[in-house]
């Protein structure tokens, strides 16, 4: 095993690294984290790699010929639907997207979200976070937005008792 690792460090085409990854992992049973510091790379990178492995040749002789490049074929690999896969590489390919727009494109296809719109302005996060500490001065409040979703943490600390009323007391307040 040691010695695949060390033909995995010195590798510099990256679908053989990857051909070797899925050996480490499917074969040997090595766990990604694991693998990862043998590596000394981050486990969210080991699993991109093995991703590659998902992709069709077509795609791959894209990469080859220098279609396109290695971030592209890292977003295509999230698509596991070979059909859906091929259009967006089409896309890639016929419309000359960038990065970003490559990754907009997956987005849609994956959580069928389009990426529209704006933000929210730091000033308008921290207006709502002081209006709800003026009412609820003991509430902290976290919010935090990607281009699929945004989310507001109420965050109240207390004994059962206090936290129990003040969380009754939001929940009537947002029903009236």
């Amino acid at each position: 095993m040691d010695d695949i690792i060390e033909k995995i460090k010195k590798e510099t085409d990256v679908f053989s690294k990857a051909k070797l990854i899925r050996y480490l992992l499917r074969e040997k049973n090595i766990k990604v984290i694991e693998l990862a510091k043998k590596l000394s790379l981050t486990s969210s990178y080991v699993c991109h790699l093995n991703r590659l492995n998902n992709l069709s040749e077509i795609i791959v002789d894209g990469y080859y010929s220098k279609l396109i490049g290695i971030s592209h074929l890292f977003l295509l690999s999230r698509v596991s639907d070979q059909k859906k896969m091929f259009l967006v590489y089409e896309n890639i390919l016929s419309n000359d997207l960038t990065i970003r727009q490559t990754e907009e494109l997956i987005r849609e296809i994956i959580y069928e979200v389009k990426t529209k719109g704006s933000f929210l302005k730091p000033q308008d996060k921290t207006k709502l976070i002081e209006t709800v500490a003026k009412k609820y001065p003991d509430l902290k409040v976290n919010i935090s937005q990607t281009r699929t979703k945004a989310r507001i943490n109420l965050e109240i600390k207390g004994s059962l008792d206090r936290t129990t009323k003040l969380t009754k007391e939001i929940i009537n307040k947002l029903e009236a």
